[in-house]
């Protein structure tokens, strides 16, 4: 279970990623995968670019460690990890397909009448299944200035949400969008008021999903501020307090209407 969000604020001039620190450890199929609370962010920036995982540990170390550190532009960021998805899954399927055939990938798809029926069978079966468990998002400005979203999925594809201003992955992405939807988010809002959203979008996926409770937030800006909030920070303590409060006052006043409308019901039962 994991939750990475970004959101475009203060009419495109702020940009702000979030994430919790749930992660996935994989050792391969012989092992069952198992989740853990990271010790450190797992969204991280480069120049006015934030880049946020979800999915296995593994390929998110591999694709921070093979992005070079001298690459900060927008494009450039994501056409690398795109290419080293693409690259791994394509290595993954032609070591297992050469392991079972003893054949290359290419002379197999090209004429799978060259292993026994059951034998393709198995591939084919085996390439039903398979998933990198890999997710990432992009999200900052690109060298105009401009503020982006990007996703980048499992086979390495692009998909750009910036039009829709908000974008999250992970197994809590479907609650934290509800609440974007739901709650009508504009990106016009106040670079406070968005961020203050983004947190309470974070929080509400966290109880159907078990998106994991630590929080992180990187918020970028147009004129190059930048500004990091750990889990661990004052100003995180500060957010998660005044969250409680609303929460506690609207639960105040959810008890008072709700005796106001019992009290008038008897009222008219007289």
């Amino acid at each position: 279970m994991t939750l990475v969000q970004a959101s475009i604020a203060n009419n495109g001039k702020t940009v702000i990623i979030l994430a919790d620190r749930l992660l996935t450890r994989s050792f391969g199929d012989d092992f069952p995968s198992y989740e853990f609370e990271g010790n450190s962010p797992k969204i991280v920036s480069r120049g006015d670019v934030g880049i946020g995982f979800a999915g296995s540990a593994l390929y998110a170390d591999m694709a921070t460690s093979q992005l070079s550190p001298s690459i900060s532009d927008f494009d450039e960021i994501v056409d690398n990890i795109s290419r080293l998805i693409k690259d791994t899954r394509n290595s993954t399927i032609e070591g297992e397909v050469s392991r079972i055939t003893g054949n290359s990938a290419k002379d197999f798809f090209s004429n799978y009448q060259i292993v026994p029926e059951e034998v393709g069978g198995y591939i084919y079966g085996w390439l039903m299944e398979f998933r990198l468990n890999f997710e990432c998002i992009v999200a900052g400005f690109d060298k105009d200035k401009d503020a982006k979203i990007v996703y980048i999925t499992e086979e390495g594809s692009t998909i750009s949400a910036t039009n829709f201003g908000v974008g999250s992955i992970g197994s809590g992405s479907l609650f934290s969008q509800i609440y974007f939807d739901q709650y009508n988010y504009k990106i016009s809002m106040s670079e406070i008021e968005s961020l203050f959203f983004a947190y309470k979008a974070k929080k509400w996926a966290e109880a159907p999903t078990g998106v994991g409770l630590k929080t992180d937030i990187i918020l970028f800006r147009k004129d190059d501020a930048k500004v990091k909030i750990r889990d661990e920070d004052v100003l995180m303590s500060e957010i998660n307090k005044k969250y409680e409060e609303e929460k506690q006052r609207n639960s105040e006043i959810r008890t008072e209407l709700l005796k106001q409308l019992i009290e008038s019901n008897l009222e008219e039962l007289r």
